[in-house]
C-alpha cells in the first residue's frame, strides 16, 4: 500500500492542479469576455462611424439644395380668386417665402438625422470627433441663416420689395450657391465635412476618405 505521506502529497498535488485549472478557467473566461466586449465595441464604432459619414453626406447635399433657387414645382400655385385679390409682386413674395419655409422643414429632417448620428458616436468615443465636426456644423448653420435673412426681407411688408430690388438681389447673391459649387460657403461645407470624416478613418478601417 502507498505510504500515508505519499498519499498526502498526491492529495495536495490534486488540489493544487484543480486550483490551477480553476484559475486558468477564470482567466480564459475573463479574457474571453474582454475580447468579446472589444469586438462588440469595435463593431458598434464601425457602424456608428459609417452612419455618420452617410448622414454627413446627405445633410451636406441637403444644405446645397436648401440654398438653391426655387424650381417651378416648389412654388405655390394660386387660385383664380387669390390672383384676383393680390398683385403679381405680392404673389411672388408669398410664393418665395412659402417655398423656402418648406425647404427649411425638409432640411430640418436631414439635420435631425445627422445630429442623431453625431450623438450616437459621441456616446461611444467622447467629444474628439464631435469637436472635429463643429466647423461643418457652423457651415450648416450659416446655410440656414442665409435663408432666414432672405425670408426676413420677403416677409417685411413695411417695405416694398420687387424681384429686382437691390436688397433682394444681394440677399439672393448671398443665398444661392454657384453653378460649380465653388462659392465660399459651398467650399467650406465640403472641406469641413471631409475634415470631420478624416477623424473617422481608423474606425472605418480605411486610410483615406477616397477609399
Amino acid at each position: 500500500m502507498p505510504d500515508p505521506e505519499i498519499k498526502e502529497w498526491i492529495a495536495l498535488l490534486k488540489d493544487a492542479l484543480l486550483g490551477l485549472a480553476a484559475i486558468v478557467t477564470i482567466f480564459v473566461g475573463v479574457y474571453g469576455v474582454r475580447a468579446w466586449k472589444r469586438d462588440l465595441v469595435g463593431k458598434e464604432l464601425y457602424t456608428a462611424a459609417r452612419k455618420l459619414v452617410k448622414e454627413s453626406h446627405l445633410v451636406c447635399k441637403a444644405a446645397r439644395t436648401l440654398r438653391q433657387p426655387l424650381w417651378p414645382y416648389d412654388k405655390r400655385q394660386f387660385t383664380d380668386e387669390e390672383i384676383e385679390h393680390t398683385t403679381e409682386n405680392e404673389r411672388w413674395r408669398l410664393s418665395e417665402a412659402e417655398g423656402y419655409k418648406a425647404k427649411i422643414e425638409k432640411f430640418a429632417e436631414e439635420l435631425k438625422r445627422y445630429e442623431s448620428a453625431m450623438l450616437d458616436l459621441r456616446i461611444l468615443v467622447g467629444s474628439k470627433i464631435y469637436e472635429g465636426f463643429l466647423p461643418f456644423g457652423r457651415s450648416l448653420t450659416e446655410s440656414i441663416e442665409r435663408v432666414n435673412a432672405y425670408l426676413d426681407l420677403l416677409q417685411d411688408f413695411s417695405n416694398t420689395y420687387f424681384p429686382d430690388s437691390p436688397q433682394i438681389i444681394e440677399a439672393q447673391r448671398q443665398l444661392y450657391p454657384s453653378d460649380n459649387l465653388d462659392d465660399e460657403l459651398s467650399q467650406n461645407l465640403a472641406d469641413s465635412r471631409e475634415e470631420g470624416e478624416v477623424l473617422l478613418l481608423s474606425h472605418l478601417h480605411r486610410k483615406s476618405i477616397y477609399g
